[in-house]
């Protein structure tokens, strides 16, 4: 499980980044990533009110509690080599979601005066599932094919939060990842 969860959180990490910072117009610290190992919906919902979003509906493998710690720890290294942000997630109350529906009383929204002057993404990762979790049979539409399950198979969620000038907009993805039985990548 170390093994897979270093792999899987660096390349989603590495996913996030901009390709070359130096031509990037984005600010040198637009992403903050949350180096604890815990579900996405422990580490959304005691930093937001939001609906939290979907789960893995059950547990991967079980892990003891110094497992979870050493896991944390091997994040928080490869978000060192990596010049990541390591952190949890911004707080801004005032500032109000760029979906948020707005009453006919417009003093209701929040104002995006109470938002940050540039944007900044809020990443957390989940721990790695073995195999294709079933959840993605639920979230995926029906003209869909279902994914290539050879080789070995790990489903992340990753869940981002992006806060700037017009708001704030929380999203969350399942990633599967898949290697290669021949090549090992």
């Amino acid at each position: 499980m170390l093994r897979a969860d270093a792999e899987t959180f660096e390349a989603v990490v590495r996913e996030q980044t901009p390709p070359n910072s130096a031509d990037s117009a984005l600010p040198p610290h637009f992403l903050r990533v949350d180096a604890r190992p815990g579900g996405d919906e422990a580490v959304i919902a005691a930093a937001t009110q939001r609906a939290i979003g979907f789960d893995l509906d059950e547990a991967g493998d079980s892990l003891s509690a110094g497992a979870l710690v050493e896991i944390g720890d091997q994040r928080k290294a490869i978000l060192r080599d990596l010049q990541i942000e390591e952190g949890g997630p911004f707080v801004y109350p005032g500032c109000g979601g760029s979906k948020t529906r707005k009453s006919n009383d417009s003093t209701d929204a929040p104002s995006a005066a109470n938002c940050p002057r540039e944007w900044r993404r809020y990443v957390t990762v989940g721990l790695p599932y073995r195999g294709v979790a079933p959840v993605l049979d639920k979230l995926r539409t029906p003209e869909s094919a279902p994914p290539d399950s050879t080789g070995e198979v790990w489903t992340i969620l990753v869940t981002e939060n992006s806060i700037g000038p017009g708001g704030q907009d929380w999203r969350q993805f399942g990633w599967l990842l898949r290697r290669d039985p021949a090549s090992g990548r």
